[in-house]
C-alpha cells in the first residue's frame, strides 16, 4: 500500500499559545504541525509546548535567514537550540543541506537527536531527519541532481523547495519528486502561484507530506494553500491513479474552472483532479510547458486553454502532429486539449457553441432571434474568434473592434466581417454587444471596455468575463435597460462540453452552477 501523504500545518507566530494553535490543527484533521521557531521568535514557548501533552507530532524548524527563514542570530546557538528542543522528541527535525553538509561537528550534534540510519530495538527514540534545500530565486535546470545530492544521506527525508516562474517549473518538480519518491521519502514543492499543482498533486507523485496553514497569514512559504483550499481541490481524493486536468493561461488565479471541474468529477465519481497551470505568454513558454505535460508519467489527460494561449495551442498541435477539430481550425483557436489512450493530443473549441448557448438564455436571442442581428464584438483574441465564427455562420452582420487595428482587420478578412477603430466603438450601431477582451476581469473590476453613455435600452449586452459574475459592463448595461448575458452562462456551457469530451458523459449542470456560487 502506498503511504498516505501527510498534511503539516505551520505555526509561525506566538500571538496565540502554541498549544491552542496545535489543538486547532488537530481539530482540522491535520496530521502534524511545523514549529517554525525562527518565525515564532519565543523558543521558550515552543519548549513549554513540547514538554507537555501534544495532540500531534511536530516538525521542528529553525530556518536561518540565508535560507529564507527568520533566524539571524549566532549559528552555534541555532544548532544548540535544535539539539535542546530535539531532546523533547517533536517527531521530525528539518535541517538545511548547507548546514548538514558543511560541518562534521554539526552532523555529530544533530545525530544525537536525529535518526541517520534505521533504528534498532536497542536505540533510544530519536527524530526523523528532513534534509532540505531551498532556492528562492528559481527552479534550477539540474533539479534532479539537487534531489540526488540530498538523497546521498541514506536515511533522511529529502525536501526540495524552489521558486517557480510558471507551471513548467511545477511539472519539472513533480517529475523529479516522482522519480526520487519511488526510492526515498521525499517532499518536492514549487513556491509561489506557479506551484499550486505541486501542493494539490503531492499524493499522486508520492510526496510523504505537504504543508497547509489554517489561515493565509500563517503560511511559512510563498504559495501555500490553506487546509480548506486543499480540501476544496480534492486533495484527499488524489492518489497514484488519479488523472490530471487543468487550465492553462496567464493569469489563472482568478479562474473558477478548478471549482467547477473538481465538483463535477466528484459528483460523477471520476478519479481525476483539476488544477491551475499558469503559463507565461508567448509560444515558446507554451511549447516548454507542453513538452513537460506530454510526459507520460505525469498523467495529464486534458487541458482547458484560456487567454493568451488559444492560438498557441492550435500552433502547437499543428507543429506536433496533433489532430485539430474542423471547427477549431476554422476559428483559428483551441480552448480544449485532450489526450487519447495512445498519448496523442487533439484540439477542439467549445467556446463557439457556448457563445450561442449563452445568448439563447436571453429571450431576445431565443429561437431564430439571432438571425441578422447586428453584432459588435470587442476583442480579436481566441474568444473573439469563437464568437465571430458562431455568429457569421448564423447570418449575423458582425463588426470587430480591437485595440490593435491590424489584428482586427486580419480577423475580419477571414470571416467577411467589418471593422471599426477602437476609439469609435461607442458610435457603432448594434443589437448585440459582446465583450471578448479581458477588460473588467478580476481584480480590475471597476473598469469597462465600453462607454456606458453609448448603451441603449433593449440592446443585448454579453460579457464573456465570468469573474466577477457581474462585471462593470454588465452593471452599466442593466442600469441602461439592456438585456444582459453574464459570462457565467458561456463559462458553464463550454466547461460542460469539455467535461463530456474528456469523460464521455455529461456533467451535472446544477452541480456546475452551485460550484461557481460556492467559489465566489
Amino acid at each position: 500500500m502506498t503511504p498516505r501523504t501527510l498534511l503539516a500545518v505551520p505555526i509561525t507566530s506566538a500571538a496565540r499559545p502554541v498549544a491552542a494553535q496545535a489543538a486547532e490543527a488537530a481539530a482540522a484533521r491535520a496530521d502534524l504541525i511545523e514549529l517554525r521557531v525562527d518565525l515564532i521568535g519565543d523558543w521558550r514557548a515552543v519548549e513549554t509546548y513540547l514538554a507537555g501533552p501534544r495532540p500531534l507530532p511536530a516538525i521542528l524548524t529553525i530556518r536561518p535567514r540565508r535560507e529564507g527563514g527568520g533566524w539571524d542570530a549566532d549559528e552555534n546557538e541555532r544548532i544548540s537550540l535544535m539539539e535542546r528542543l530535539g531532546l523533547h522528541l517533536p517527531g521530525f527535525i528539518d535541517v538545511e543541506w548547507s548546514t548538514w553538509s558543511a560541518s562534521a561537528n554539526v552532523r555529530q550534534k544533530l545525530g544525537l537527536v536525529c535518526e541517520t540510519s534505521p533504528p534498532s530495538p536497542h536505540d533510544r527514540p530519536r527524530n526523523r531527519l528532513i534534509l532540505s534545500q531551498h532556492d528562492f530565486a528559481a527552479t534550477p535546470a539540474n533539479l534532479g541532481a539537487v534531489f540526488d545530492t540530498l538523497a546521498s544521506q541514506p536515511y533522511a527525508i529529502v525536501k526540495v523547495a524552489c521558486a517557480g516562474h510558471d507551471a513548467s517549473d511545477a511539472l519539472h518538480m513533480l517529475a523529479e519528486l516522482a522519480r526520487i519518491a519511488g526510492r526515498r521519502p521525499a517532499i518536492g514543492l514549487t513556491m509561489g502561484e506557479a506551484g499550486a499543482a505541486t501542493r494539490v498533486l503531492a499524493a499522486k507523485f508520492g510526496a510523504c507530506l505537504t504543508y497547509a496553514p489554517l489561515e493565509p497569514a500563517d503560511a511559512s512559504a510563498p504559495g501555500q494553500l490553506t487546509l480548506a483550499q486543499l480540501r476544496a481541490r480534492r486533495f484527499h481524493d488524489v492518489g497514484p491513479r488519479t488523472r490530471v486536468y487543468g487550465v492553462v493561461g496567464w493569469p489563472v488565479a482568478h479562474s473558477r474552472s478548478p471549482a467547477l471541474h473538481n465538483a463535477a468529477m466528484s459528483a460523477a465519481g471520476i478519479d481525476g483532479v483539476y488544477v491551475p497551470f499558469p503559463v507565461s505568454p508567448g509560444f515558446e513558454a507554451f511549447d516548454r510547458f507542453m513538452v513537460r505535460a506530454a510526459a507520460q508519467e505525469l498523467d495529464v489527460a486534458g487541458l482547458s486553454i484560456t487567454i493568451p494561449h488559444k492560438e498557441n495551442a492550435l500552433r502547437w498541435l499543428r507543429a506536433n502532429g496533433g489532430a485539430v477539430d474542423p471547427l477549431a481550425a476554422r476559428i483559428g483557436a483551441v480552448n480544449t486539449l485532450s489526450r487519447g489512450a495512445d498519448g496523442r493530443w487533439d484540439g477542439s473549441n467549445t467556446d463557439s457553441p457556448a457563445v450561442i448557448a449563452a445568448l439563447r438564455t436571453c429571450a431576445t436571442c431565443a429561437g431564430d432571434g439571432l438571425h441578422e442581428q447586428r453584432v459588435l464584438i470587442l476583442g480579436a483574441g481566441g474568444a473573439g474568434r469563437a464568437a465571430l465564427a458562431a455568429l457569421t455562420e448564423r447570418g449575423c452582420p458582425v463588426t470587430i473592434c480591437n485595440r490593435d487595428p491590424a489584428r482586427a482587420a486580419q480577423l475580419a478578412a477571414e470571416f467577411d466581417a467589418a471593422t471599426l477603430p477602437w476609439e469609435a466603438r461607442g458610435a457603432a450601431p448594434f443589437d448585440i454587444l459582446i465583450n471578448c477582451t479581458s477588460v473588467g476581469l478580476w481584480p480590475d473590476v471597476d473598469v469597462s471596455p465600453f462607454p456606458p453613455s453609448a448603451l441603449t435600452s433593449g440592446q443585448v449586452v454579453f460579457d464573456t468575463i465570468y469573474n466577477p459574475p457581474r462585471t462593470r459592463l454588465i452593471r452599466d448595461a442593466a442600469a441602461a435597460g439592456c438585456h444582459v448575458v453574464p459570462g457565467v452562462e458561456m463559462f458553464i456551457a463550454q466547461a460542460m462540453r469539455q467535461f463530456e469530451r474528456w469523460h464521455g458523459r455529461p456533467a451535472d449542470r446544477e452541480v456546475c452552477r452551485r460550484s461557481l456560487k460556492s467559489a465566489e
